[in-house]
C-alpha cells in the first residue's frame, strides 16, 4: 500500500484530570507520524491543568490534534462526543494516561482490510505504571468467537487489551456508541456487542501500554468485584429467552457458580476484603462461605495464614516446619519456610541471606516477619511493612566443622490463587535473591 492510499485514522482521547499522563499519551499519537491522522481530545472539565496542556498540542499542531472541552456524563459520553467530531476511516480510542508504541498506526492501517474480513484488528498490549502486581506483564489479548466472549467467567478477565483494538468506520456506523449506562465495563461492553457481527483479527505485536496507578478504576475494585461487573454486562448480550445462545449462556455460568473451588476461591477474596476493612459480620459470613465451598481453601487461605500471625513460630513448628515444601522454587520465591542443612566451613563467620518483600496490591501481604533459626533456636528477625530488599544475617562461627540447620521462617504468606485468581496454589513469604557464607 502507498503512503498516498493510507487510510485516514480517528483516534479520540477522551480526558479528565489525567494531567501527569496526557502529555506522553498525546505525544505517543504524534510520533506514529502517521500521514493522515485525526487526534479528538475530549474534555470533560478538567481542572489538574490537563486543559492546558492538551491546548498547547492542539496550538502547536493544528492540523492533527482538536480539543474539545464540555461538560459530559462520564467516560462513554465522552467517547461518543469525540467519535462525533471524527472523520476517520479507522477509529480507536485511547485513554488520556495510555500510550502506542511507535509503528502501530501504520500496522493497523495495513491489517484492516474489509474486503477480506478484517474490520476490527487488535494487536499485544503491556501493564505499565505503578502499585500494581501486573506491572510489566503483558495484557491477555486473545479472540476466540462471540460466545467465548460473552462467557467471562470462563477465563475471568477481559482479553481484548482496549487501548490496542482499532476498528473500520463502518463497525462504528452500524454498532457504535458507547453505553452511557455502563461505568467500569464500558469498552468490554462494546466489544461483546462488536462480536456478535464480527471477528476480531489479532495481530502478534505489541501496539499499547496501559497504566496502572491508584486513580485508575481498575485500581478502585477487587478482581472479583470486576468480574461480577463484567458477568453483568455480558448478561445484556445474551438475547431473547427463546435463543439457544441464551440458554448456553444462562448453563455455563450456572456450572461456574456451581464450581465449589472457584466459589470458595471467591469468597475467601471477599474475606480478606471485609477482614482488612474491619467489616466483621460480612468477614464471618464469607469465611463460612468459603468453608462451606471448598474446605481446603478456606484452610490454605484463612485458617494458616491467620495461625501464623498469631502465633508466628508455634504455628511453623506445628504445621510448615516439617511437611511442608521447604526449597526455593524456580522464580525466586520462598515459603513459610525455607531450610538449609549443611557442615559449617572451618572459616565461616556469618551466613547471610539477601532477600526482597514484595506486596501484592490492593492489601495484600503488606507485612512480613521473617526470622533466621538456628537448629531450632530464633537469632535474627525483622519486621517490614515496606516493599524492599534487605538482607538478613546470623554468625555461626560457634558453629564451624558441624553440622547445622539454617532456617528463614516468615510466617505471613500468600496464594497467587486466592490473590490473582491464578491456578498457582503455591504459599509464598518473601523472595530469596541469594544465600551465602561470609568466611574469615
Amino acid at each position: 500500500m502507498t503512503q498516498a492510499r493510507l487510510p485516514s485514522i480517528s483516534i479520540v482521547v477522551p480526558s479528565f484530570n489525567q494531567a501527569p499522563y496526557i502529555a506522553e499519551t498525546l505525544q505517543s499519537l504524534l510520533d506514529q507520524q502517521y500521514p493522515a491522522l485525526q487526534i479528538i481530545v475530549q474534555d470533560g472539565g478538567s481542572t489538574d491543568g490537563a486543559v492546558q496542556i492538551a491546548a498547547d498540542y492542539a496550538r502547536r499542531f493544528p492540523d492533527i490534534v482538536q480539543l474539545a472541552t464540555e461538560k459530559d456524563r462520564g467516560q462513554a459520553d465522552a467517547i461518543n462526543r469525540g467519535f462525533s467530531k471524527a472523520s476517520g476511516e479507522i477509529l480507536g480510542f485511547l485513554n488520556s494516561d495510555d500510550t502506542l508504541y511507535p509503528g502501530c498506526l501504520q500496522r493497523v492501517a495495513t491489517e484492516i482490510d474489509p474486503a477480506r474480513g478484517r474490520h476490527i484488528v487488535f494487536g499485544r498490549c503491556l501493564f505499565t505504571g505503578e502499585g500494581s502486581p501486573y506491572v510489566g506483564v503483558e495484557h491477555p489479548a486473545f479472540y476466540e468467537g462471540h460466545f467465548a466472549q460473552l462467557a467471562i467467567w470462563k477465563r475471568k478477565f477481559n482479553s481484548i487489551p482496549q487501548p490496542s483494538v482499532f476498528w473500520h468506520r463502518s463497525v462504528w456506523e452500524k454498532l457504535g456508541g458507547m453505553d452511557e449506562s455502563e461505568n467500569h465495563a464500558l469498552d468490554y461492553d462494546l466489544f461483546c456487542r462488536f462480536s456478535r457481527h464480527y471477528r476480531f483479527h489479532k495481530v502478534d505485536a505489541l501496539w499499547s501500554t496501559y497504566r496502572m496507578h491508584a486513580a485508575s478504576k481498575s485500581a478502585q475494585k477487587t478482581e472479583s468485584e470486576v468480574l461480577e461487573l463484567s458477568i453483568a454486562t455480558s448478561r445484556k448480550h445474551w438475547g431473547p429467552w427463546w435463543r439457544p445462545l441464551r440458554w448456553r449462556c444462562a448453563s455455563s455460568l450456572l456450572l461456574y457458580r456451581l464450581a465449589a473451588h472457584d466459589r470458595g476461591r471467591h469468597h475467601a477474596r471477599a474475606w480478606s476484603e471485609a477482614a482488612r476493612n474491619n467489616r466483621s459480620l460480612a468477614a464471618l459470613g464469607h469465611f463460612f462461605s468459603t468453608a462451606f465451598w471448598s474446605p481446603r481453601t478456606v484452610w490454605n487461605s484463612i485458617i494458616q495464614p491467620w495461625l501464623a500471625r498469631r502465633t508466628l513460630g508455634i504455628a511453623q513448628r506445628l504445621f510448615w516446619t516439617h511437611s511442608e515444601f521447604a526449597g526455593q522454587h524456580g522464580d525466586g520465591w520462598i515459603g513459610p519456610v525455607f531450610r538449609h542443612e549443611f557442615i559449617v566451613p572451618a572459616d565461616a563467620k556469618r551466613i547471610i541471606f539477601v532477600l526482597q518483600h514484595q506486596p501484592q496490591g490492593r492489601g495484600h501481604h503488606p507485612t512480613i516477619h521473617p526470622a533466621i533459626h538456628i537448629d531450632g533456636r530464633k537469632v535474627e528477625s525483622k519486621e517490614l511493612h515496606e516493599p524492599c530488599q534487605f538482607f538478613m544475617a546470623a554468625d555461626i562461627s560457634h558453629l564451624r566443622k558441624k553440622s547445622a540447620r539454617i532456617e528463614l521462617r516468615t510466617p505471613e504468606f500468600f496464594l497467587p490463587s486466592v490473590v490473582h485468581g491464578t491456578p498457582d496454589e503455591r504459599k509464598l513469604s518473601v523472595i530469596l535473591h541469594e544465600m551465602k557464607v561470609e568466611t574469615e
